[in-house]
């Protein structure tokens, strides 16, 4: 019977690996999964070391797998993502949770304290992408202080860069337009924890204070310099999100999961039709949050003092992005006026002539189906993805019925764009 050949991917990194591993064969030890992650946490590195991409390094770490026990790790082409978390290993730097470990654990690494330093951890949310903890911990003073940590996902991970996260909460930290930060990590991030709530697509229609506090909060935002950190992006980061999210979506092996209709095909083609209109219309880029729901903006106080939140996406985006995620609502709930009183406060606080409002109101609506296409691409990847992958959840209806309702969103609202062209 013939030998079967060791599945080799084509890859700068030195092919030692896979002969290591076809040595390492032969060897009892290696049988099991905890060994298997020692042996490939220091040829992980020495990938990264030589420059290797994420997906060869994921090639070459599946290549190395089915090298060690083919029955058990068949050799196909797959999400990098998906073997290096099953691996414990890492993705653009950041070492992933490896198996057994608790949140606690990755909590006391992202905010730097010992064993017996947390008094209490409790989940706020487990968003579409990442956990969101209170904890709360023993200060050197005897005393106690409570956080916000933020631990990320790979969902998270997968549009975001190394060199970005935290950059933007250290500058509206400094600036008192968020919270205070505490630590930044490849894991997680965090924060001093605030009394306050979050607030809610109601209060952007009905409530003229926290209209207009949010129209200051915002434009002086939307005023600051990009950080030269995004220096290296060359364009809005609207458009690595989706590239990003559909690349992930048509490597994964579970693409079939997406219903029909709603397709890689379809996501592919409806994002290079919006790709192709909105990039000749020359619209404003400003630093942007990427993410301004309502939710993620934070009443503290009753003066009212708003502060910003969730900035793992902030960068160079579109200002009509942000302000249509803001505004974005029910048609039978929106408000004309509200929306009209926003952008008249938005322009004095950002030192523009009032007659703009027309101009960045018409902005804004344009970015309205881009706002659902780029939800259904993001559920669409959770579908493909699943839990096994890294997914938030396995409730794989939820996620389909999410992922139908924002294209259908998005199909109804498309054809609004070309009368604005």
């Amino acid at each position: 019977m013939p030998r079967r050949k060791a599945f080799v991917p084509r890859c700068a990194f030195p092919r030692s690996l896979v002969c290591l591993c076809l040595c390492l064969q032969k060897t009892e030890k290696v049988r099991s999964f905890d060994v298997t992650r020692q042996i490939f946490f220091p040829l992980i590195s020495l990938c990264e070391s030589c420059g290797t991409s994420t997906t060869n390094r994921g090639m070459w770490v599946e290549a190395g797998l089915h090298a060690i026990n083919p029955v058990h790790h068949r050799a196909r082409k797959s999400s990098a993502v998906r073997w290096t978390r099953r691996l414990g290993a890492k993705q653009d730097g950041r070492p992933l949770a490896k198996g057994g470990e608790s949140d606690a654990d990755v909590i006391k690494r992202v905010i730097g304290v010992e064993d017996g330093n947390l008094t209490d951890v409790k989940k706020l949310s487990a968003g579409f992408c990442n956990q969101v903890m209170l904890v709360r911990k023993n200060t050197p003073d005897g005393g106690e202080e409570a956080l916000v940590v933020k631990l990320y996902s790979n969902l998270a991970l997968l549009r975001t860069s190394k060199t970005h996260r935290g950059v933007v909460d250290k500058l509206l930290d400094e600036l008192n337009l968020g919270p205070q930060l505490v630590a930044s990590t490849d894991e997680g991030i965090a924060h001093r924890y605030l009394e306050g709530r979050i607030l809610t697509e109601e209060d952007m229609h009905t409530r003229s204070d926290i209209c207009a506090a949010t129209a200051s909060l915002v434009a002086t935002f939307h005023s600051l310099e990009v950080p030269p950190q995004f220096d290296d992006a060359k364009e809005p980061l609207l458009w690595s999100w989706l590239e990003c999210m559909l690349e992930e979506i048509r490597t994964s092996s579970n693409v079939d999961r997406l219903p029909a209709g709603i397709d890689l095909p379809a996501l592919r083609r409806e994002v290079d039709i919006m790709a192709n209109t909105v990039k000749n219309m020359e619209l404003s880029v400003v630093l942007s949050h990427g993410d301004l729901k309502p939710s993620n903006v934070m009443l503290v106080g009753d003066d009212p003092k708003l502060m910003l939140i969730d900035l793992e996406l902030s960068g160079p985006n579109y200002r009509g992005f942000d302000l249509m995620k803001l505004f974005r609502t029910d048609p039978a709930r929106f408000s004309e006026a509200r929306f009209s009183d926003f952008l008249s406060v938005y322009c004095e606080t950002a030192k523009v002539d009032e007659s703009l409002a027309r101009e960045i109101k018409k902005e804004t609506k344009i970015f309205e189906p881009l706002t659902w296409l780029e939800a259904a691409v993001f559920f669409g990847l959770v579908v493909a993805m699943g839990q096994d992958f890294g997914g938030p959840s396995s409730d794989k209806a939820r996620w389909e019925a999410l992922l139908r309702d924002r294209w259908a969103k998005y199909m109804a609202s498309k054809d609004r764009i070309e009368a604005f062209e």
